[in-house]
């Protein structure tokens, strides 16, 4: 064998080589691609057991509470939440109790919407659930001047309550 046939053969073989690396890459692209996929599913499903719980034990704790779950029952009795002008009827220390309750739920759909931005929680629960949670605390959060720090959120309760005024 010449030296010439000796390059051609070393050349045949290199881009067999750079072949079976480039096979390689894809194989493993594509399993790394399924284990993100996996990943990112596991992510919102523990994404959404812990916005269970904490929105779980943010109801049981205020049905439980010897302060929280009488105000709440003496609102719904009167109207609330349909009826804002409920809360007119809570006494200086309900409303401060009340609002301070009111605090811990803007803060939670605040991490809600904060999530979806991020692409933690699907649309579906966005529209059906979110949007419509939103649009009926917003005015309570308003009355009791509840106002949400970061301004994303604030644009989107004034985008959902827009959208609630042209419907």
């Amino acid at each position: 064998m010449t030296i010439l046939e000796l390059g051609a053969l070393g050349e045949f073989l290199g881009s067999i080589a750079v072949l079976a690396t480039l096979v390689y890459l894809s194989v493993q692209i594509r399993q790394n691609n399924r284990s993100m996929g996996e990943s990112k599913k596991l992510a919102l499903a523990q994404t959404y057991q812990m916005r269970s719980d904490a929105l779980q034990m943010m109801l049981v704790h205020a049905a439980d509470s010897e302060y929280i779950g009488p105000i709440i029952t003496k609102l719904t009795d009167i109207g609330y939440p349909e009826d804002i002008a409920a809360l007119e009827h809570l006494s200086i220390e309900e409303r401060g109790r009340f609002r301070q309750w009111q605090i811990a739920q803007q803060t939670h759909w605040d991490n809600m919407f904060y999530l979806y931005q991020q692409g933690f929680i699907d649309d579906e629960y966005y529209q059906d659930s979110f949007r419509e949670r939103v649009r009926r605390l917003a005015p309570t959060w308003k009355a009791l001047n509840v106002t949400p720090a970061r301004q994303s959120f604030v644009a989107e309760i004034d985008a959902i309550l827009a959208d609630d005024h042209g419907s």
